[in-house]
């Protein structure tokens, strides 16, 4: 009897603790805590790259008019899409196929981006916050890591596989600062690209002839 009894205390011993094992190691090994994800965007965080240019020219005829986009800037758009606005086709104005609002860098941590509203309209965008001063983010911090991008296309598929981006997901666009200079039998359609990062409305958009996009990882703390 005193040998059946110790292996019954040893059962009673050590079959909780095999358990506690298992589970130890499915938690850990079998994917109890989250995966870190990587963010795919440049630099991590994302941003405005934009790099001076021998001055070029880019064209396209279409509904009747002509335009010319003469460029001075590559551009590169890195961020997380926070508006969205389309436009339709009609000429002139449909030349501008799609607005993407996008924030860069800190705006990207989910409890300081909660804290920023933003309305989007036509080659509009409207946007209020109220970050804590605990951030020690700054007015201007804000204002230039938000921007409004006008996005012109030359290409069907692109533009297509652009206008699938969601609010809520990063993107890495790369294309040209470009104006645009439309003209029609009996009109005009002229409007300027911003190129700098401080401006503001109606002169404050950045308009991109898009050229490649990519969606990529935001990061699990973005």
């Amino acid at each position: 009897m005193t040998r059946i009894r110790t292996l019954l205390e040893w059962a009673v011993i050590l079959v909780p603790l095999g358990i506690v094992a298992f589970l130890v190691i499915s938690f850990y090994g079998g994917g109890g805590l989250p995966v870190a994800e990587s963010s795919g965007l440049p630099d991590g965080s994302g941003g405005f790259y934009q790099v001076p240019i021998s001055p070029q020219q880019f064209s396209e005829s279409v509904g009747g008019w002509q335009f010319v986009f003469p460029s001075s800037y590559t551009y590169t758009l890195a961020g997380k899409v926070v508006g969205r606005h389309e436009y339709p086709a009609a000429m002139p104005d449909g030349i501008i196929a799609l607005d993407l609002a996008v924030v860069n860098g800190e705006l990207l941590k989910p409890d300081i981006l909660s804290d920023i509203q933003v309305t989007m309209g036509d080659h509009t965008l409207e946007y209020s916050y109220d970050i804590p001063n605990y951030t020690g983010l700054t007015e201007d911090y804000v204002d230039t890591h938000i921007s409004n991008n006008h996005l012109v296309f030359l290409n069907s598929s692109l533009e297509s596989a652009v206008k699938s981006a969601t609010v809520g997901s990063c993107v890495v666009i790369k294309g040209h600062l470009v104006d645009i200079r439309g003209s029609s039998p009996t009109k005009l359609y002229i409007v300027n690209t911003s190129t700098v990062r401080n401006d503001a409305y109606p002169g404050g958009c950045e308009i991109i002839l898009v050229e490649s996009y990519e969606p990529v990882a935001c990061g699990n703390e973005r």
